[in-house]
């Protein structure tokens, strides 16, 4: 039987994973199910790709993952890097003085392998925001008195509340000028916790990129993938596939652009968009 949809890509945070950081089981079958039907899955996050691989080892089938919010995406744990796209050292520079000057620390993410290093500076040890997105980082940071590039990184980030988040994506796209099309800026945001997340990626960078490279080299059409997610850095990718589902815990800003919705991520939203959808 042809399928309407021959590739599933799912965000992970607030997506396939519930409240307490896990797979759903009901989320797990219907992946599973997809797979054994001959539907293509991949784990689209903006998390490092050590950050998924506890999630990846649960799964009982190989998936693709799309990692750092499409700079790094990979054929399954063991297989190979199927495209990697890094911020040019210049531009990564640029980005870290415009930072100085607003005073907002900088998170170097590190490793063209999906090593998945984190450097810091010392001053950054105390602020809040940053502490929270660093409890659960897996591996842990490494500290230094100046932040020194010495090649490409995979992607210069940011943690701080909502508004300062806000601000400072207004500041860069000034400050950037005719550099600002090198970039992507990938934005999620928690406003329960006021906490919000920038990501500076290269321009290719992106989870609707990487959507369009894995379709490409599946032989299959745009038209015949699926997508979910529920923050504002998944935006791209919704608009790009063939539907576009939205998860119902997800900001009302972003569920009334006029997606497809599913239950929320507590309720195994995307076992439910699966089942309706794909299966």
């Amino acid at each position: 039987m042809s399928r309407k949809y021959r590739l599933v890509a799912v965000d992970l945070d607030g997506t396939l994973l519930n409240s307490s950081h896990e797979i759903p089981a009901e989320n797990h079958r219907a992946l599973a199910d997809c797979a054994a039907a001959g539907v293509a899955v991949v784990i689209v996050t903006g998390r490092r790709f050590p950050g998924v691989l506890p999630y990846l080892r649960a799964l009982d089938f190989d998936a693709f993952v799309v990692a750092n919010s499409g700079a790094i995406i990979k054929a399954g744990i063991d297989g190979p890097i199927l495209r990697r796209r890094l911020l040019p050292q210049s531009v990564a520079e640029r980005v870290l003085d415009i930072a100085d000057q607003s005073a907002m620390e900088a998170v170097l993410h590190d490793g063209p392998s999906a090593e998945g290093h984190l450097i810091l500076r010392e001053s950054a040890r105390k602020l809040p925001h940053l502490a929270r997105y660093l409890s659960r980082a897996t591996p842990p940071p490494a500290w230094t008195d100046v932040l020194r590039l010495e090649r490409d990184p995979v992607q210069i980030g940011f943690a701080n509340s909502v508004s300062a988040i806000r601000s400072f994506v207004t500041v860069l796209t000034t400050e950037l000028g005719a550099r600002r099309d090198e970039v992507s800026l990938a934005r999620t945001e928690y406003p329960v916790d006021d906490l919000a997340l920038l990501a500076v990626l290269p321009t290719e960078a992106t989870k609707s990129s990487a959507l369009w490279f894995l379709s490409e080299r599946l032989g299959i059409k745009m038209s015949e993938t699926l997508a979910i997610g529920d923050n504002w850095n998944d935006l791209d990718m919704l608009e790009h596939a063939g539907m576009g589902v939205v998860m119902q815990n997800a900001a009302e800003e972003l569920r009334a652009r006029g997606f497809e919705e599913t239950g929320t991520n507590d309720e195994a939203g995307v076992a439910l968009a699966i089942r309706r959808y794909v299966l």
